[in-house]
């Protein structure tokens, strides 16, 4: 089973992306719109997959998955960002995407990184 967790202040987005990764196999999904809502959720249900936008309304997508990954252990991230030249990964584990994002690349991105067996 794999579980999701969504990180992303824009509903509409969340929604699309939720719906793309559960066709692309995800088993169950969280979703955040703050940073400090993202490590409360990822706490109470670790996830196996964190798909991010880079600027949230209250934080930062790249700071959540920090503080996500110090409590808990690495994790493949998918960030997905209309910020592309501001934001370099930290990590080998860190895929990044460009909005607006193809909805196959995103599916194949997450089947990618994502432990779905």
């Amino acid at each position: 089973m794999c579980h999701v967790l969504i990180i992303e202040d824009d509903w509409i987005i969340a929604d699309h992306i939720a719906q793309l990764v559960e066709t692309a196999g995800a088993m169950s999904i969280d979703m955040a719109v703050t940073e400090d809502e993202a490590v409360t959720h990822a706490l109470a249900r670790p996830p196996a997959v964190i798909v991010s936008d880079v600027s949230l309304a209250a934080g930062t997508g790249p700071s959540a998955v920090a503080r996500i990954i110090a409590e808990i252990g690495r994790i493949p991230v998918l960030f997905v960002t209309g910020e592309p030249r501001g934001f370099q990964p930290s990590s080998p584990d860190m895929m990044v995407l460009h909005k607006p994002v193809d909805d196959r690349k995103l599916m194949e991105t997450f089947r990618a990184i994502a432990p779905l067996s």
